[in-house]
């Protein structure tokens, strides 16, 4: 069964896989080609996100095109924000005091 997966740089990269291959299997042999450690993206396709289970199981057919998504945490760190936050509550209240 050949699958197309797109999501990299660059145009839709074609797999050929087993009809009956795990996601899991599938996400090594990214792995092994793009080197983006499995555990850094997911799988979608037009029915959802593949998680676990055979490929077959997740309805996904000869021919069909995938999507990597990949996992990227954002946000302040914590001490930055918990810093924002003091700073702001202290602007706040001198702001109050000078209304009164």
């Amino acid at each position: 069964m050949q699958i197309f997966i797109s999501g990299g740089q660059g145009p839709a990269t074609n797999y050929a896989v087993a009809a009956d291959a795990s996601v899991d299997e599938l996400k090594a042999a990214i792995e092994n080609v793009e080197f983006i450690p499995s555990s850094l993206f997911h799988l979608t396709s037009s029915r959802g996100t593949l998680n676990a289970g055979s490929l077959t199981g997740a309805g996904v057919s000869d021919g069909d095109q995938l999507t990597m998504v990949f996992e990227i945490t954002g946000g302040m760190r914590a001490k930055w924000r918990k810093k924002r936050m003091r700073r702001l509550r202290r602007k706040r209240r001198k702001m109050r005091k000078r209304a009164r």
